[in-house]
């Protein structure tokens, strides 16, 4: 099994970068953005319909959460919901019902919990093997401190942290829908509105090899990109008869199993679908990677990138001024929902930051 030794957290503008790892093998990666809400955060929410048993809850994020609950509610009432998972495509944020009472006279909606420090439940759950915290820049190393107390030694890292640790490379190739298998094959990820299916290819391997590889990068997968919901692994089937294909993907199914035990989110193997594919389920906490990120040229994605090379070139090139020359969607987010992070990377790199509008699907950084 492998074992967590080193934590990761990286401070940029509008975000907090989170990454655990066992030597030199990444696990888990978290995204924390201040524009957007957390799972596990208390919210003071306003009900805005009732249908059945389904309650929609007002909690400041446009459209409204989710919560199925034996209580009975009425229309307007004020409601304090703990966020399972946030707001996605055309999804409301699922919701569950929390005990903390809303204050006399609290604003509706607003924040009444944050939701738990991700570097403080890691080292709560492997503070056993955890030997290494390593915080960038020395704001965040000490606000880790603080947080966790005499417990653990924070670090203070370089700027470039997750580059150094090959966390960034990682969660660019986690936009990638195909991950390559060592025996020469591939695993495809493709996620429908029903479930999320891998589609195995042995490719120049054997379909033995890429079989047992894709069951390993399945597992690994599922927790690095946080997949979640309904799932199906079409594994290359052998030759023979329907119970010597059952029998193969059964060992694979319970080899799965096995990987993916150390994983706090439960995992459930379904079984063996009458066409031989894998079937199972993951519990849905968050957003996962790919939907966090919005694609290669998401708007968000490419805004926080702009700020994070904004403030290296700044500091690097020891720039009093830096243009991004954003497309208009990018320019907007910073101008708007982001601002607060824009005036960060400001704070972080003691330079101005000015956002200019222009086509194309890249944003340029230029000191002066």
């Amino acid at each position: 099994m492998t074992v967590p030794n080193l934590i990761l957290v990286e401070r940029c503008p509008g975000e907090t970068r989170y990454a655990l790892l066992a030597g030199n093998d990444l696990i888990e990666v978290a995204l924390v953005r201040d524009a957007e809400v957390q799972p596990g955060a208390v919210i003071a929410g306003r009900v805005t319909g009732l249908l059945g048993d389904v309650c929609f809850v007002d909690i400041g994020t446009g459209s409204p959460g989710v919560l199925r609950a034996k209580t009975r509610f009425t229309e307007g009432q004020s409601v304090a919901v703990t966020v399972i998972v946030p707001a996605r495509a055309e999804k409301g944020a699922e919701l569950k019902s929390a005990d903390t009472p809303i204050p006399d006279g609290a604003k509706i909606p607003s924040l009444l919990q944050a939701a738990p420090d991700i570097a403080a439940t890691w080292w709560n759950r492997y503070r056993d093997t955890v030997t290494q915290i390593i915080c960038t820049p020395v704001s965040e190393h000490r606000r880790v401190q603080a947080l966790l107390g005499t417990a653990v030694t924070a670090e203070h890292g370089a700027a470039t942290l997750f580059d150094d640790f090959g966390v960034e490379e990682f969660m660019e190739a986690a936009l990638d829908r195909t991950i390559e298998l060592p025996s020469g094959g591939s695993i495809a990820i493709e996620a429908t509105a029903g479930a999320i299916v891998v589609d195995v290819d042995s490719g120049a391997g054997t379909p033995e090899a890429a079989n047992a590889e894709a069951i390993m990068a399945v597992a690994r997968a599922l927790r690095l990109r946080n997949l979640a919901g309904h799932m199906l692994i079409d594994i290359i089937p052998p030759p023979g008869k329907r119970s010597v294909i059952r029998a193969a993907a059964q060992l694979l199914a319970d080899r799965l199993a096995a990987l993916v035990a150390a994983d706090p989110i439960p995992t459930d193997i379904a079984g063996i679908t009458p066409l031989g594919m894998i079937e199972l389920t993951r519990k849905r906490v968050g957003l996962s990677l790919p939907e966090h990120l919005g694609g290669k040229h998401g708007a968000a994605t490419m805004a926080y990138d702009a700020l994070r090379r904004a403030v290296r070139t700044a500091i690097r090139e020891k720039a009093a001024r830096i243009s991004l020359d954003a497309p208009p969607d990018v320019a907007a987010l910073l101008r708007g929902k982001l601002k607060a992070a824009l005036m960060e990377a400001m704070a972080q790199s003691k330079a101005d930051i000015m956002v200019s509008e222009r086509p194309g699907t890249a944003v340029d950084v230029v000191p002066f």
